[in-house]
Protein backbone atom coordinates (compact mmCIF):
# COMPACT_ATOMS: atom_id res chain seq x y z
CA UNK A 1 0.00 0.00 0.00
CA UNK A 2 1.47 3.59 -0.44
CA UNK A 3 1.36 6.21 1.78
CA UNK A 4 2.96 9.04 -0.37
CA UNK A 5 0.21 11.22 -0.71
CA UNK A 6 2.06 12.86 -3.85
CA UNK A 7 -0.16 12.97 -7.16
CA UNK A 8 1.19 10.94 -10.24
CA UNK A 9 4.13 12.06 -11.73
CA UNK A 10 5.80 14.46 -9.17
CA UNK A 11 9.09 14.75 -9.12
CA UNK A 12 10.96 13.84 -5.34
CA UNK A 13 14.36 14.89 -5.20
CA UNK A 14 16.36 15.42 -1.90
CA UNK A 15 18.42 18.62 -0.46
CA UNK A 16 20.87 17.48 1.90
CA UNK A 17 18.46 16.26 4.62
CA UNK A 18 15.17 17.77 3.03
CA UNK A 19 13.29 16.09 0.86
CA UNK A 20 11.44 18.11 -1.51
CA UNK A 21 8.55 17.35 -3.67
CA UNK A 22 7.26 19.23 -6.64
CA UNK A 23 3.26 18.27 -8.07
CA UNK A 24 2.60 18.61 -11.49
CA UNK A 25 0.02 21.28 -10.73
CA UNK A 26 3.19 23.40 -9.91
CA UNK A 27 4.39 23.31 -13.27
CA UNK A 28 1.37 23.99 -15.14
CA UNK A 29 -0.01 26.95 -13.20
CA UNK A 30 3.44 28.40 -12.99
CA UNK A 31 2.93 28.43 -17.10
CA UNK A 32 -0.58 29.81 -17.03
CA UNK A 33 0.65 32.43 -15.03
CA UNK A 34 2.93 32.86 -17.94
CA UNK A 35 0.91 32.88 -20.76
CA UNK A 36 1.16 36.30 -21.56
CA UNK A 37 4.88 35.45 -22.35
CA UNK A 38 4.31 35.31 -26.24
CA UNK A 39 8.40 33.72 -26.73
CA UNK A 40 8.62 29.67 -25.58
CA UNK A 41 12.28 30.50 -24.58
CA UNK A 42 11.27 33.31 -22.17
CA UNK A 43 8.21 31.00 -20.90
CA UNK A 44 10.65 28.49 -20.06
CA UNK A 45 12.95 31.12 -18.42
CA UNK A 46 10.07 32.29 -16.44
CA UNK A 47 9.02 28.79 -14.99
CA UNK A 48 12.69 27.94 -14.43
CA UNK A 49 13.00 31.19 -12.12
CA UNK A 50 9.82 30.64 -10.52
CA UNK A 51 11.04 27.21 -9.71
CA UNK A 52 14.42 28.31 -8.15
CA UNK A 53 12.77 31.25 -6.94
CA UNK A 54 10.52 29.20 -4.61
CA UNK A 55 12.20 26.46 -4.10
CA UNK A 56 14.92 29.24 -1.94
CA UNK A 57 12.21 30.52 -0.77
CA UNK A 58 10.73 27.64 1.21
CA UNK A 59 14.55 26.36 1.65
CA UNK A 60 14.66 29.35 3.48
CA UNK A 61 11.57 28.25 6.14
CA UNK A 62 13.65 24.78 6.22
CA UNK A 63 16.49 26.00 7.05
CA UNK A 64 15.47 28.19 10.01
CA UNK A 65 13.23 25.65 11.49
CA UNK A 66 15.82 22.80 11.39
CA UNK A 67 18.25 25.87 13.01
CA UNK A 68 16.16 26.44 15.65
CA UNK A 69 15.02 23.05 16.59
CA UNK A 70 13.28 21.06 14.49
CA UNK A 71 14.91 17.77 13.58
CA UNK A 72 13.06 17.24 10.44
CA UNK A 73 12.07 19.44 7.37
CA UNK A 74 10.17 18.81 4.09
CA UNK A 75 8.98 21.14 1.18
CA UNK A 76 6.23 20.54 -1.31
CA UNK A 77 5.62 22.75 -4.61
CA UNK A 78 1.98 22.67 -5.78
CA UNK A 79 -0.44 24.70 -7.71
CA UNK A 80 -0.20 27.63 -5.04
CA UNK A 81 3.24 27.90 -4.54
CA UNK A 82 5.30 26.05 -2.23
CA UNK A 83 4.69 24.55 1.45
CA UNK A 84 7.26 23.72 4.01
CA UNK A 85 6.64 21.10 6.70
CA UNK A 86 8.93 20.58 10.09
CA UNK A 87 8.70 19.89 13.83
CA UNK A 88 6.43 21.92 15.48
CA UNK A 89 8.28 24.92 17.81
CA UNK A 90 7.37 27.61 20.30
CA UNK A 91 5.63 30.50 19.15
CA UNK A 92 8.40 33.07 19.12
CA UNK A 93 10.66 30.57 17.22
CA UNK A 94 7.42 29.90 14.43
CA UNK A 95 7.30 33.00 13.52
CA UNK A 96 10.98 33.07 12.97
CA UNK A 97 10.43 30.55 10.69
CA UNK A 98 7.76 32.46 8.74
CA UNK A 99 10.05 35.58 8.05
CA UNK A 100 12.49 33.56 6.99
CA UNK A 101 11.12 32.37 3.11
CA UNK A 102 10.43 35.89 2.90
CA UNK A 103 14.25 37.07 4.08
CA UNK A 104 15.85 34.28 2.30
CA UNK A 105 14.17 35.68 -0.98
CA UNK A 106 15.44 38.81 -0.63
CA UNK A 107 18.56 37.81 0.32
CA UNK A 108 18.29 35.57 -3.51
CA UNK A 109 17.35 38.70 -5.08
CA UNK A 110 20.36 40.77 -4.05
CA UNK A 111 22.52 38.37 -5.01
CA UNK A 112 20.85 38.13 -8.49
CA UNK A 113 21.51 42.08 -8.49
CA UNK A 114 25.00 41.78 -8.02
CA UNK A 115 25.18 39.16 -10.85
CA UNK A 116 23.49 41.65 -12.81
CA UNK A 117 25.95 44.15 -11.96
CA UNK A 118 29.15 41.99 -12.44
CA UNK A 119 28.26 40.47 -15.69
CA UNK A 120 25.58 42.88 -17.51
CA UNK A 121 22.89 41.23 -19.78
CA UNK A 122 24.15 41.10 -23.44
CA UNK A 123 20.95 39.59 -24.78
CA UNK A 124 16.99 39.96 -24.39
CA UNK A 125 17.14 36.70 -22.74
CA UNK A 126 19.65 37.54 -20.03
CA UNK A 127 18.05 40.89 -19.40
CA UNK A 128 14.30 39.01 -18.93
CA UNK A 129 16.39 36.33 -16.82
CA UNK A 130 17.05 39.06 -14.41
CA UNK A 131 14.06 40.78 -14.57
CA UNK A 132 12.36 37.60 -13.72
CA UNK A 133 14.07 36.92 -10.54
CA UNK A 134 13.91 40.60 -9.23
CA UNK A 135 10.30 40.33 -9.83
CA UNK A 136 9.42 36.86 -8.36
CA UNK A 137 11.39 37.21 -5.29
CA UNK A 138 11.35 41.09 -4.60
CA UNK A 139 7.54 41.82 -5.57
CA UNK A 140 5.80 37.79 -4.71
CA UNK A 141 8.34 38.81 -1.43
CA UNK A 142 6.50 41.75 -0.21
CA UNK A 143 3.15 40.52 -1.65
CA UNK A 144 3.86 37.17 0.85
CA UNK A 145 4.73 39.85 3.48
CA UNK A 146 1.18 40.94 3.36
CA UNK A 147 -0.85 40.29 7.06
CA UNK A 148 -3.01 37.53 5.54
CA UNK A 149 -3.36 34.35 6.55
CA UNK A 150 -2.07 31.82 5.21
CA UNK A 151 0.89 33.53 4.31
CA UNK A 152 4.13 34.24 5.87
CA UNK A 153 2.62 37.52 6.21
CA UNK A 154 -0.27 36.32 8.14
CA UNK A 155 1.32 33.95 10.38
CA UNK A 156 3.87 36.41 11.50
CA UNK A 157 1.03 38.24 12.73
CA UNK A 158 -0.86 35.82 14.23
CA UNK A 159 2.19 34.55 15.98
CA UNK A 160 3.40 38.35 17.03
CA UNK A 161 -0.67 38.53 18.67
CA UNK A 162 -0.40 35.26 20.20
CA UNK A 163 -3.58 33.17 20.93
CA UNK A 164 -5.32 35.91 22.59
CA UNK A 165 -5.58 38.19 19.74
CA UNK A 166 -6.27 35.54 16.73
CA UNK A 167 -9.38 37.21 15.84
CA UNK A 168 -7.38 40.69 15.49
CA UNK A 169 -5.09 38.51 13.12
CA UNK A 170 -7.90 37.27 10.85
CA UNK A 171 -9.99 40.67 11.05
CA UNK A 172 -6.56 42.37 9.59
CA UNK A 173 -5.99 39.95 7.15
CA UNK A 174 -10.28 40.57 5.89
CA UNK A 175 -9.61 44.43 5.62
CA UNK A 176 -5.57 43.92 3.93
CA UNK A 177 -7.20 41.43 1.81
CA UNK A 178 -10.39 43.87 0.58
CA UNK A 179 -7.89 46.48 0.31
CA UNK A 180 -5.57 44.52 -2.42
CA UNK A 181 -8.54 43.58 -4.31
CA UNK A 182 -10.29 47.08 -4.38
CA UNK A 183 -6.20 48.30 -5.78
CA UNK A 184 -6.00 45.39 -8.35
CA UNK A 185 -9.65 45.49 -9.81
CA UNK A 186 -8.57 49.12 -10.55
CA UNK A 187 -5.28 48.39 -11.97
CA UNK A 188 -6.32 45.63 -14.07
CA UNK A 189 -4.71 42.73 -12.12
CA UNK A 190 -7.70 40.51 -12.11
CA UNK A 191 -5.75 36.89 -11.06
CA UNK A 192 -4.76 39.38 -7.98
CA UNK A 193 -7.56 40.59 -7.06
CA UNK A 194 -9.37 36.97 -7.68
CA UNK A 195 -6.37 35.55 -5.33
CA UNK A 196 -6.63 37.96 -2.17
CA UNK A 197 -10.81 37.81 -3.05
CA UNK A 198 -10.09 33.96 -2.55
CA UNK A 199 -7.52 34.64 0.86
CA UNK A 200 -10.08 37.08 2.41
CA UNK A 201 -13.15 34.97 2.05
CA UNK A 202 -10.86 32.20 3.67
CA UNK A 203 -10.43 34.49 6.88
CA UNK A 204 -13.38 35.65 7.00
CA UNK A 205 -14.98 32.16 7.13
CA UNK A 206 -12.16 31.55 9.86
CA UNK A 207 -13.44 34.13 12.05
CA UNK A 208 -16.58 31.48 12.30
CA UNK A 209 -14.91 29.10 14.15
CA UNK A 210 -11.66 31.08 15.89
CA UNK A 211 -12.00 31.71 19.23
CA UNK A 212 -9.59 34.34 21.40
CA UNK A 213 -8.14 31.98 23.95
CA UNK A 214 -7.81 33.17 27.23
CA UNK A 215 -6.21 31.30 30.50
CA UNK A 216 -8.84 28.78 32.08
CA UNK A 217 -9.12 28.33 35.76
CA UNK A 218 -7.87 24.91 37.14
CA UNK A 219 -10.43 22.36 36.22
CA UNK A 220 -10.94 19.17 37.40
CA UNK A 221 -11.65 16.24 34.75
CA UNK A 222 -13.86 13.72 37.20
CA UNK A 223 -16.02 17.15 38.14
CA UNK A 224 -17.46 17.23 35.04
CA UNK A 225 -16.49 14.08 32.75
CA UNK A 226 -15.53 11.21 34.70
CA UNK A 227 -12.69 8.83 33.52
CA UNK A 228 -12.72 11.16 30.61
CA UNK A 229 -9.16 9.51 28.76
CA UNK A 230 -10.48 5.38 29.00
CA UNK A 231 -13.89 6.78 27.33
CA UNK A 232 -12.31 9.01 24.64
CA UNK A 233 -10.43 5.97 23.72
CA UNK A 234 -13.39 3.83 23.91
CA UNK A 235 -15.01 6.43 21.85
CA UNK A 236 -12.23 6.36 19.53
CA UNK A 237 -12.43 2.52 18.71
CA UNK A 238 -16.62 2.92 18.54
CA UNK A 239 -15.57 5.53 15.53
CA UNK A 240 -16.96 8.30 17.29
CA UNK A 241 -13.90 10.49 16.34
CA UNK A 242 -15.86 13.69 17.39
CA UNK A 243 -16.97 12.60 20.96
CA UNK A 244 -13.10 10.93 21.46
CA UNK A 245 -11.59 14.55 20.60
CA UNK A 246 -13.86 16.50 22.46
CA UNK A 247 -13.44 14.00 25.96
CA UNK A 248 -9.22 14.04 25.11
CA UNK A 249 -8.70 17.50 24.94
CA UNK A 250 -11.03 18.12 28.30
CA UNK A 251 -8.69 15.70 29.55
CA UNK A 252 -5.98 17.71 28.28
CA UNK A 253 -6.81 20.91 29.82
CA UNK A 254 -6.48 19.09 33.55
CA UNK A 255 -3.58 16.42 33.02
CA UNK A 256 -0.37 16.76 35.05
CA UNK A 257 3.14 17.49 33.13
CA UNK A 258 4.40 14.24 32.20
CA UNK A 259 2.96 11.26 31.94
CA UNK A 260 -0.48 12.25 32.21
CA UNK A 261 -0.48 14.68 29.12
CA UNK A 262 1.44 12.55 26.98
CA UNK A 263 -1.10 9.30 27.52
CA UNK A 264 -3.59 12.45 26.31
CA UNK A 265 -1.35 13.83 23.40
CA UNK A 266 -1.22 9.75 22.35
CA UNK A 267 -4.83 9.44 22.46
CA UNK A 268 -5.15 13.08 20.48
CA UNK A 269 -2.60 11.81 17.55
CA UNK A 270 -4.72 8.59 17.20
CA UNK A 271 -7.81 10.92 16.66
CA UNK A 272 -5.95 12.52 14.00
CA UNK A 273 -4.90 9.59 12.40
CA UNK A 274 -8.59 8.33 12.32
CA UNK A 275 -9.46 11.36 10.83
CA UNK A 276 -6.60 11.17 8.29
CA UNK A 277 -4.92 14.35 9.09
CA UNK A 278 -0.78 12.82 9.57
CA UNK A 279 0.29 16.23 10.33
CA UNK A 280 -2.35 16.88 13.20
CA UNK A 281 -1.15 13.72 14.74
CA UNK A 282 2.92 14.52 14.36
CA UNK A 283 1.96 18.30 15.83
CA UNK A 284 0.54 16.35 18.82
CA UNK A 285 3.00 13.90 19.44
CA UNK A 286 6.05 16.93 19.13
CA UNK A 287 4.20 18.00 22.32
CA UNK A 288 5.63 15.14 24.40
CA UNK A 289 7.76 16.13 27.04
CA UNK A 290 10.72 14.76 26.46
CA UNK A 291 10.13 14.21 23.27
CA UNK A 292 11.50 10.39 23.76
CA UNK A 293 8.48 9.83 25.65
CA UNK A 294 6.46 9.53 22.61
CA UNK A 295 5.54 6.28 21.46
CA UNK A 296 7.54 4.93 18.71
CA UNK A 297 4.28 2.89 16.61
CA UNK A 298 2.38 6.04 17.09
CA UNK A 299 5.14 8.30 15.55
CA UNK A 300 5.66 5.66 12.90
CA UNK A 301 1.93 5.65 11.56
CA UNK A 302 1.63 9.20 11.97
CA UNK A 303 4.84 9.87 9.79
CA UNK A 304 3.89 7.36 7.18
CA UNK A 305 -0.20 9.10 7.10
CA UNK A 306 2.06 12.15 6.88
CA UNK A 307 3.57 11.11 3.73
CA UNK A 308 7.44 10.57 5.67
CA UNK A 309 7.69 6.64 5.55
CA UNK A 310 11.65 7.47 5.34
CA UNK A 311 11.11 9.29 8.51
CA UNK A 312 8.46 6.28 10.18
CA UNK A 313 10.73 3.58 9.51
CA UNK A 314 13.28 4.11 12.36
CA UNK A 315 10.51 4.67 14.56
CA UNK A 316 8.97 1.02 13.40
CA UNK A 317 11.67 -0.95 13.97
CA UNK A 318 11.89 0.72 17.52
CA UNK A 319 8.52 -0.11 18.04
CA UNK A 320 8.89 -3.30 17.06
CA UNK A 321 11.87 -4.15 19.55
CA UNK A 322 9.94 -2.64 22.27
CA UNK A 323 6.02 -3.67 21.79
CA UNK A 324 5.56 -6.26 19.27
CA UNK A 325 2.74 -6.38 17.92
CA UNK A 326 0.88 -7.67 14.76
CA UNK A 327 0.13 -4.11 13.37
CA UNK A 328 3.97 -2.87 14.40
CA UNK A 329 5.11 -5.90 12.57
CA UNK A 330 2.56 -5.37 9.79
CA UNK A 331 3.83 -1.39 9.33
CA UNK A 332 7.78 -2.68 9.51
CA UNK A 333 7.67 -4.91 6.86
CA UNK A 334 5.27 -2.40 4.44
CA UNK A 335 7.83 0.34 5.45
CA UNK A 336 10.73 -1.82 4.37
CA UNK A 337 9.54 -3.03 1.51
CA UNK A 338 8.92 0.31 0.40
CA UNK A 339 12.38 1.46 1.30
CA UNK A 340 13.72 -1.34 -0.78
CA UNK A 341 15.67 -3.32 2.50
CA UNK A 342 13.65 -6.37 1.18
CA UNK A 343 16.04 -8.82 3.08
CA UNK A 344 15.35 -7.48 6.57
CA UNK A 345 11.48 -7.25 5.41
CA UNK A 346 11.47 -10.98 4.44
CA UNK A 347 13.07 -12.09 7.87
CA UNK A 348 10.06 -10.37 9.59
CA UNK A 349 7.47 -11.78 7.65
CA UNK A 350 9.08 -15.50 8.17
CA UNK A 351 9.83 -15.09 11.71
CA UNK A 352 7.02 -12.53 13.59
CA UNK A 353 4.92 -14.67 15.89
CA UNK A 354 1.92 -14.14 13.56
CA UNK A 355 -1.18 -15.13 15.20
CA UNK A 356 -2.45 -16.59 12.01
CA UNK A 357 -0.32 -18.05 9.06
CA UNK A 358 -2.40 -16.12 6.47
CA UNK A 359 -1.33 -12.86 8.33
CA UNK A 360 2.45 -14.11 7.44
CA UNK A 361 1.83 -15.80 3.68
CA UNK A 362 0.11 -12.53 2.81
CA UNK A 363 3.46 -10.14 4.17
CA UNK A 364 5.51 -12.99 2.75
CA UNK A 365 3.81 -12.59 -0.68
CA UNK A 366 4.32 -8.26 -0.43
CA UNK A 367 7.85 -9.07 -0.20
CA UNK A 368 7.66 -11.42 -3.38
CA UNK A 369 6.01 -8.96 -5.19
CA UNK A 370 8.51 -6.40 -4.54
CA UNK A 371 11.11 -8.60 -5.93
CA UNK A 372 9.39 -9.04 -8.99
CA UNK A 373 8.90 -12.28 -8.10
CA UNK A 374 5.00 -12.90 -9.20
CA UNK A 375 4.47 -16.15 -9.37
CA UNK A 376 5.90 -16.80 -5.39
CA UNK A 377 3.54 -13.67 -4.58
CA UNK A 378 0.70 -14.90 -6.29
CA UNK A 379 0.87 -18.76 -4.57
CA UNK A 380 1.04 -17.27 -1.16
CA UNK A 381 -1.65 -14.47 -1.65
CA UNK A 382 -3.93 -16.97 -2.72
CA UNK A 383 -3.06 -19.41 -0.15
CA UNK A 384 -3.77 -16.40 2.58
CA UNK A 385 -7.17 -16.01 1.00
CA UNK A 386 -8.03 -19.82 1.32
CA UNK A 387 -7.24 -19.45 4.98
CA UNK A 388 -9.05 -16.23 5.39
CA UNK A 389 -11.23 -15.10 3.37
CA UNK A 390 -9.77 -11.43 2.61
CA UNK A 391 -10.74 -10.12 -0.63
CA UNK A 392 -7.74 -7.87 -0.87
CA UNK A 393 -5.70 -10.94 -1.07
CA UNK A 394 -7.73 -12.32 -3.71
CA UNK A 395 -7.39 -9.51 -5.38
CA UNK A 396 -3.37 -8.87 -4.51
CA UNK A 397 -3.05 -12.97 -6.19
CA UNK A 398 -5.36 -11.77 -9.40
CA UNK A 399 -2.56 -8.67 -10.21
CA UNK A 400 0.12 -11.26 -9.48
CA UNK A 401 -0.93 -13.86 -11.71
CA UNK A 402 -1.69 -11.10 -14.29
CA UNK A 403 1.62 -10.25 -13.99
CA UNK A 404 2.79 -13.34 -14.56
CA UNK A 405 1.25 -13.81 -18.05
CA UNK A 406 -1.67 -16.17 -16.30
CA UNK A 407 -5.00 -14.83 -17.62
CA UNK A 408 -6.79 -17.65 -16.76
CA UNK A 409 -5.67 -17.35 -12.91
CA UNK A 410 -5.85 -14.37 -12.71
CA UNK A 411 -9.66 -13.94 -13.35
CA UNK A 412 -10.37 -17.23 -11.34
CA UNK A 413 -8.72 -15.36 -8.48
CA UNK A 414 -10.76 -11.69 -9.24
CA UNK A 415 -13.99 -13.60 -8.96
CA UNK A 416 -13.09 -14.65 -5.80
CA UNK A 417 -12.23 -11.20 -5.05
CA UNK A 418 -15.35 -9.77 -6.17
CA UNK A 419 -17.58 -12.36 -4.52
CA UNK A 420 -15.48 -11.96 -1.33
CA UNK A 421 -16.27 -8.49 -1.12
CA UNK A 422 -13.87 -6.53 -3.48
CA UNK A 423 -15.11 -2.89 -3.63
CA UNK A 424 -12.12 -0.76 -4.95
CA UNK A 425 -13.37 -0.71 -8.41
CA UNK A 426 -11.30 2.58 -9.01
CA UNK A 427 -8.33 1.13 -8.19
CA UNK A 428 -9.46 -2.37 -10.29
CA UNK A 429 -10.33 -0.06 -13.20
CA UNK A 430 -7.06 1.53 -13.35
CA UNK A 431 -4.39 -1.49 -12.77
CA UNK A 432 -3.05 -1.80 -16.60
CA UNK A 433 -1.48 -5.11 -15.44
CA UNK A 434 -5.51 -6.50 -15.37
CA UNK A 435 -6.06 -5.09 -18.43
CA UNK A 436 -7.44 -8.17 -19.83
CA UNK A 437 -8.92 -9.57 -17.43
CA UNK A 438 -11.16 -7.18 -17.02
CA UNK A 439 -12.14 -6.97 -20.61
CA UNK A 440 -13.53 -11.03 -20.46
CA UNK A 441 -17.24 -10.83 -20.66
CA UNK A 442 -18.03 -12.66 -17.42
CA UNK A 443 -15.47 -10.24 -15.55
CA UNK A 444 -16.79 -7.35 -17.06
CA UNK A 445 -20.54 -8.46 -16.17
CA UNK A 446 -19.40 -8.78 -12.10
CA UNK A 447 -17.76 -5.28 -12.59
CA UNK A 448 -20.81 -3.70 -13.85
CA UNK A 449 -23.35 -6.02 -11.11
CA UNK A 450 -21.06 -4.55 -8.24
CA UNK A 451 -21.06 -1.24 -9.23
CA UNK A 452 -25.00 -1.46 -9.73
CA UNK A 453 -25.11 -2.85 -5.73
CA UNK A 454 -22.93 0.31 -5.21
Amino acid sequence: MSTDSSPPFSLHFNLGRIPVVVEPSFWLLTALLGLGIRDMRLLLCWVAVCFVSILVHELGHALMAMALGSSWASIRLYSFGGLCYSQGLSRWRDVAVSAAGPLAGFLFAGLTYGASRMWPPHDFLAFYLYEFFWQVNIYWGIMNLLPVQPLDGGHVVSGVLGPSRQRMALWLGVITSVGVVAWALSARRFYMAFMFGWLGYGCYQALSTTKDLKPLKPVKVEDVEPDALPRAWQALRSGDEHEAARLGHLALSAAKPGEESNAVRDLLAWVALAEGNGRSALYQLEKVEPREAARPFSLAMAYEAAGLPERALPHALTALEKEPTEAGAALAVRLLVRARRLDEAERIAREFAWKAPATRDARQADVAAARGDSGSAAALYARAFEAAGRAEDAYQAARQHALAGRVELATESLKKALQAGYDDLETLGKEPALAEVRSIPEIAEQLRRTQGAA
